[in-house]
């Protein structure tokens, strides 16, 4: 059973994981161990009939995700195809995804999807203890570690975790891309998958915190060269990150919810970002949305049971929450990664969902 909406593009997608291990950095949430992390790769692919649909989530996920939010995910199957071989002929631009506080990067998993299915790698972030469960391939699970108290030592310590944990999934990234394997196991990687990866064409975005996390990691590594902060602040709580406070000199887009933009909570640090930053920048706000319109969520939520979760989605119809978002993301990096000559964002918003905001 699958019903994430299919994705848009022409290609077919692969899938594969890979266990990252950071041997010389303790785990700020659990130091006595190597900082350790999951991430999933989504990449076009050559062929997908020899090969297994991949699940959605695993059985030990599941349970969680299915208290956190009130839905139903056993049997669910994704559009990807787990160790297809990636497509030969070019190398696509690489792209980070960097989920929310306490969110499993499963939940973009369509995002990530209709992205590869267009032509580019995209690599979606478990951050360890942070996630709600995070499962190796050893079958050790790491659940979600709350800190004592969430001051702001500790909001810190997640936020430089997180730019840490951007570094390695790019150090490892540039490895496979020179014929390493950077899985801490070593296991088979699909096919191709090191020749497909261009690391001269980076972006990355997130949803939430992982929106701050991709804008934040933008301004530290110059290896980015354009960021997308789905619904997010560019600081922590009333903490303005260095992106905010110094500027950067590439692209961003904000996508907000219109949730988040009636309680205003990220005016403040959007309104430094937009004083120091010298890069392209636009912010377009969805109408009708919640904060969790930019994840799976509105799709794997059935149509009777949204009431009850009005505080995470919002009245827009499903389907055409996922259509904008999957259409201005793809049209960021169309335009930044790939000079793309004209897209939607060349021109003044003509959906009535959406409305721009600077």
């Amino acid at each position: 059973m699958t019903v994430l909406p299919r994705p848009g593009g022409q290609s077919p997608v692969g899938t594969t994981t890979l266990h990252l291990v950071d041997a010389a950095r303790p785990d700020p949430f659990k130091p006595e161990r190597a900082r350790e992390l999951m991430v999933s790769v989504f990449y076009p692919a050559a062929q997908i009939d020899k090969y297994p649909r991949a699940h959605y989530a695993s059985t030990v996920l599941i349970p969680e995700l299915e208290k956190r939010f009130g839905i139903g995910l056993p049997g669910l199957l994704t559009n990807s195809y787990s160790g297809a071989p990636a497509l030969e002929g070019a190398a696509y631009p690489v792209l980070l995804f960097s989920p929310g506080a306490g969110v499993s990067r499963v939940l973009s998993t369509g995002l990530a999807e209709d992205l590869a299915s267009r032509g580019y790698v995209v690599v979606t972030i478990d951050h360890t203890y942070e996630a709600p469960m995070v499962e190796f391939p050893d079958g050790r699970f790491a659940q979600f570690a709350p800190m004592p108290a969430f001051d702001k030592e500790t909001r810190h310590r997640y936020a430089d975790a997180r730019m840490l944990d951007t570094k390695l999934v790019l150090d490892s990234l540039t490895g496979l891309a020179r014929g390493g394997n950077p899985d801490a196991e070593h296991r088979d990687l699909p096919s191709g998958l090191d020749r497909a990866l261009d690391m001269d064409h980076i972006g990355m975005v997130g949803h939430s915190l992982g929106g701050f996390t991709a804008v934040e990691s933008m301004h530290d590594d110059r290896r980015i060269d354009a960021a997308i902060d789905l619904d997010g602040q560019i600081g922590i709580d009333e903490d303005f990150g260095r992106a905010a406070t110094e500027g950067v000199d590439r692209p961003v887009l904000v996508l907000t919810s219109q949730q988040a933009t009636e309680v205003g909570d990220a005016k403040p640090s959007l309104d430094a970002f937009w004083q120091h930053s010298t890069g392209w920048k636009r912010q377009l706000m969805m109408r009708d949305s919640a904060h969790y319109d930019f994840t799976d969520m509105p799709a794997l939520v059935p149509e009777l049971a949204r009431p009850a979760t009005k505080l995470y989605i919002g009245p827009i119809p499903a389907d055409r929450a996922t259509t904008l978002v999957r259409t201005y993301v793809a049209a960021m990096f169309d335009k930044f990664l790939r000079g793309y000559p004209d897209t939607i964002l060349d021109h003044p918003p003509t959906a009535p969902e959406i409305i721009e905001d600077r």
